[in-house]
């Protein structure tokens, strides 16, 4: 029994890590990860899925707007140099609710009436500052003129805009003035 009593006193007390410890490891490497994917994938890697995203909040946000009154729109606006776009929801009073996106390195299409895939046939209107896409709701939440300056008409079977092309970034809005993202199955 000295033996072993003697031999215990040369080992440390606690052996192993504490959970704080463990704790703080997993905290400081999950910080340094993070660090490390944002500059390994930029700001840039998700900006045609914000573009899409905020298409289709505000386009909601302007058919719920239209209900009851006239002279809604949605304008989706690139700016001069090509670096931002405006989403902008607007009525007889001015701006209801507007964003700028970042849109380095994105392409925007769009046109009225088109029901294939934005990866098959691309929008047949470029969205720039010269030609908007401008989409009017009536009283009633529907889409009823849309187009892209210069291309415009009553709204039968879909508002399309292509955001590179990419059916999975791009946005539908029907008739009814309903928007989803992806093709225009009608």
């Amino acid at each position: 029994m000295q033996v072993m009593a003697g031999f215990s006193r040369y080992l440390p007390r606690y052996a192993g890590f504490t959970i704080i410890e463990s704790v703080l490891v997993i905290l400081v490497i999950g910080i340094l990860s993070a660090f490390v994917m944002s500059r390994m994938f930029g700001g840039s890697a998700f900006d045609d899925v914000v573009l899409r995203d905020q298409i289709v909040s505000l386009s909601r946000t302007a058919q719920q707007s239209a209900l009851g009154r006239t002279g809604v729109s949605l304008t989706v606006t690139p700016n001069g140099s090509g670096d931002q776009v405006s989403v902008a929801v607007i009525d007889g009073g001015g701006t209801i609710e507007s964003v700028n996106v970042s849109m380095d390195s994105l392409s925007l299409s769009g046109d009225i009436n088109e029901t294939d895939s934005c990866g098959i046939t691309n929008g047949a209107q470029a969205i720039s500052s010269a030609t908007p896409m401008t989409v009017f709701y009536d009283s009633l939440g529907n889409a009823g003129t849309s187009g892209v300056t210069g291309n415009t008409g009553a709204v039968t079977s879909a508002v399309r805009i292509c955001i590179n092309n990419d059916p999975s970034v791009s946005v539908c809005i029907s008739p009814s003035g309903f928007a989803h993202i992806g093709d225009c199955d009608v």
